[in-house]
């Protein structure tokens, strides 16, 4: 019984200087997130509902500190994705951005980023004229390219003391 007491209690002061080093921020909804594409991305090979690759850029700071750090993982989702058809229809790819986590936290985003590719008018005429079968170009997002998110949803995170 007194060995269960003095894990009981060692745990109770483990567990109270580590609060101790951590800090509460408040994320509020509508703080921007930067974010970019961590991998490339096509119309080609991506298709509505694909989960894809995201980071962010740049730390987000709340309450005076840095809440989400640079480098931090999030998760965006193919929500639009067509690939090109024929007479130079262009292709289309529009991702956005749904959580990262920190911890055993879910920080939910909000924001969009796409492609259209296209291909000039007079370019299908002469297509058109000198061979019957034209497909237009594949969308394309590249490995790095901004999307801007915000915090969907306020959120309480815990953060080591500066």
């Amino acid at each position: 019984m007194r060995a269960a007491t003095a894990i009981a209690a060692s745990l109770a002061v483990l567990l109270a200087s580590a609060s101790a080093d951590a800090r509460e921020v408040t994320l509020h909804a509508g703080t921007a997130v930067p974010l970019a594409t961590n991998e490339a991305l096509s119309s080609k090979t991506h298709v509505k509902g694909a989960i894809v690759a995201l980071v962010t850029t740049e730390d987000v700071q709340a309450d005076g500190v840095v809440a989400i750090p640079r480098g931090t993982a999030a998760t965006g989702q193919v929500i639009d994705a067509r690939a090109t058809g024929g007479l130079g229809t262009a292709g289309r790819l529009v991702v956005r951005p749904l959580y990262l986590r920190l911890g055993q936290r879910t920080v939910r985003l909000a924001g969009a980023a796409s492609e259209k590719a296209s291909v000039s008018v007079g370019g299908v005429a002469g297509m058109v004229f000198l061979t019957p079968i034209f497909s237009g170009r594949s969308a394309a997002i590249p490995p790095g390219t901004a999307m801007p998110a915000i915090v969907e949803k306020t959120v309480v995170l815990v953060t080591p003391e500066p």
